[in-house]
């Protein structure tokens, strides 16, 4: 059984993006977000595109692994069906190892139909199908020997989490962690992410488990002292904090044509830089910068992502923070 530089854990999904320009983005102090994706209701609506992609984080995340050289694995669930055998396919195309593949003879795979906005911006209908039917039983634990796991949004499963950091714990293997929101609303969470060497979050998601905002995220977070802490923040750019210090990324805006994915791009980039080149973290900023804003500018979610020689041609700048 070989020993892997990273597996790969979380989901795996058919994508199909639908863009029309007869969606549009309307300011709605009702949604969650503060706006609404609509098209009129009862009418017939042309689309502009179709694509039919293979996504969710474990797919997504272990193709830049992979692209970056490292020897990649990817654990996910499945259904029985064309979608489940379109996910072995294409992680064998990218030459990620499929063998911990688990395939459901109940729940098909997972769906999501995406609804694209001009800017790249997007809203999902999801069903999560074999995704959230994980459970430690079915993991063959004792054929899983990496030197990294990278953990995606488990669909709230803290049993399940909890088994992966004792098997990489067991195993002396280091551990990133890319919680969804489903994780980080449940109190045993906050012990178990404190177990990771790499924590990734977007600002929101930051502020969740941080329950503060503006300037008083930045210091809690940097008194977190346990592993790196890695917060995005769209636009505005990356943060990472550990104990030896504090750095934020800018970039030169790009024009994004789809969004999807881009968390997924920034986190397996950074944490490759880091495989390859450990304690690095301006280096991993660059590198999870580059994988995120070639991501966005194709459609789909591993259209975009770079490989280990390619050029370091994105404008950025990475600067040491003085936090009190």
């Amino acid at each position: 059984m070989p020993r892997f530089d990273v597996i790969t854990l979380g989901s795996a999904t058919q994508d199909v993006y639908l863009r029309s320009s007869a969606f549009r983005v309307v300011r709605d102090r009702r949604s969650p977000t503060g706006a609404s994706e609509e098209f009129a209701f009862g009418s017939k609506v042309e689309l502009d595109e179709v694509l039919t992609e293979v996504g969710g984080g474990a797919t997504n995340t272990a193709v830049t692994f992979r692209r970056q050289g490292l020897r990649t694995a990817c654990v996910c669930r499945v259904g029985m069906d064309a979608a489940g055998d379109e996910v072995v396919r294409i992680l064998r195309a990218y030459r990620v190892d499929p063998r911990f593949v688990m395939r459901d003879h109940v729940h098909p795979t997972a769906f999501s139909a995406l609804f694209l906005s001009k800017n790249g911006e997007r809203s999902a209908l999801v069903a999560r199908g074999a995704s959230a039917h994980f459970t430690e039983q079915t993991i063959p634990w004792k054929k899983l020997k990496a030197r990294w796991y990278y953990v995606c949004s488990l669909g709230g499963n803290i049993r399940f989490l909890r088994r992966i950091l004792q098997h990489a714990a067991t195993s002396k293997a280091q551990v990133a962690l890319n919680p969804g929101k489903d994780e980080l609303r449940q109190p045993a969470t906050l012990a178990l992410l404190r177990k990771a060497d790499v924590l990734l979050l977007n600002r929101e998601e930051a502020e969740l488990l941080f329950h503060t905002h503006g300037p008083r995220l930045w210091t809690r977070v940097a008194s977190w002292r346990k592993g790196t802490v890695v917060i995005t923040d769209g636009a505005k750019g990356s943060y990472a904090f550990n104990a030896t210090g504090s750095w934020r990324v800018h970039i030169k805006p790009v024009k994004a044509v789809d969004t999807t994915g881009a968390g997924d791009a920034f986190g397996s980039g950074f944490v490759a830089s880091l495989i390859k080149h450990p304690g690095n973290i301006q280096e991993a900023l660059r590198l999870g910068s580059m994988n995120s804003a070639g991501e966005v500018q194709q459609l789909g979610a591993k259209h975009g992502l770079v490989t280990q020689h390619a050029p370091k041609t994105l404008l950025m700048k990475v600067m040491k923070l003085r936090l009190p």
